[in-house]
């Protein structure tokens, strides 16, 4: 096991996110979330490496749906499992109103990222599933208080799921080109530094 610092758990994070097709944005999240999974001492690796392996298969929420949810009527599922840094994105961007919760939402993949994402809001997952639960039903209600952030613990990992994780990140590296190599790091011939 390799131990990171909770600021290097969210950089990789959010580095890796984007590698794995992410927004900007909704990259820098993630790194956010897997950092309070990990202050928790849940396996953030697995479960982050496991949300950028089935990122493909989630559907985003379709207006519609979302619509149903503010207006407190029953959700209905498409079949495909939510995405859960969608999903959350959307109700932190526009949250519910004390009307429509409690709200149950139906097949949330990787649904502690949905409620990694939700703590440091008014919202909040009333059971929280499993780590690694491939998908959940979910009950979203208020919160009274948010929580504040926990410091001084740092985030375990294996030395295997680090490699497979620096490997998402690496997608977002410039290539090499002829010039840079010739060049070496630095502003050229002269350094005037």
């Amino acid at each position: 096991m390799i131990d990171l610092s909770l600021n290097e758990v969210e950089t990789l994070s959010t580095k890796a996110a984007r590698g794995a097709g992410f927004s900007w944005g909704l990259a820098e999240d993630i790194g956010r979330a897997a950092r309070r999974i990990a202050v928790e001492g849940d396996n953030w690796g697995p479960a982050l490496l496991s949300l950028f392996e089935d990122t493909q298969s989630f559907a985003p929420p379709e207006p519609a749906r979302a619509k149903r949810w503010r207006e407190g009527a029953a959700d209905v599922s498409d079949g495909r499992p939510l995405c859960p840094i969608r999903t959350a994105a959307l109700l932190l961007d526009d949250p519910l109103p004390a009307s429509a919760m409690p709200l149950t939402i139906i097949d949330v993949g990787q649904p502690i990222w949905l409620d990694a994402m939700l703590r440091r809001s008014a919202m909040r997952i009333a059971h929280p599933a499993a780590p690694l639960t491939p998908k959940a039903d979910v009950v979203i209600e208020g919160r009274a208080g948010i929580a504040q952030p926990v410091t001084g613990r740092r985030g375990a990992i294996d030395g295997q799921i680090l490699a497979a994780l620096n490997s998402f990140a690496a997608r977002t590296y410039v290539p090499e080109s002829e010039r840079s190599r010739m060049r070496g790091a630095g502003g050229g011939r002269v350094d005037d530094e």
